[in-house]
């Protein structure tokens, strides 16, 4: 399901072939940790193909509200999604900046707990 919600954003020309293929990585990878958790990963991975999308075609960032990142901070999952975080942006077409590495460590948090 996964996978062909990425298809469809790529023949609707919403991320390119390049995006695709890597989010179908990340999945491939993050999919049997949290496969009981189809919801949280629909929502990573559409945001994660998304804000890969806008970095590469130098679309404006989003910014994640100064309050829900300090509650990220505090979670006890932040070292396990931060590790997470460090692995996919190594297999990225991209760096991720700031903004949109909060909002990816956000969602890897819910993943994790």
């Amino acid at each position: 399901m996964l996978k062909e919600r990425m298809d469809i954003l790529q023949q609707a020309s919403v991320i390119s072939q390049e995006v695709s293929d890597y989010v179908k990585q990340v999945i491939d990878l993050l999919e049997p940790s949290f496969s009981e958790k189809e919801s949280g990963m629909e929502m990573f991975t559409t945001h994660l193909a998304m804000a890969t999308q806008r970095i590469i075609n130098q679309d404006e960032v989003e910014q994640l509200d100064e309050a829900i990142w300090n509650d990220v901070l505090k979670s006890p999952c932040y070292d396990l999604a931060e590790q997470t975080f460090i692995t996919i942006e190594e297999m990225a077409p991209c760096k991720f900046p700031e903004g949109e590495k909060r909002f990816l460590m956000m969602h890897l948090c819910n993943l994790h707990q």
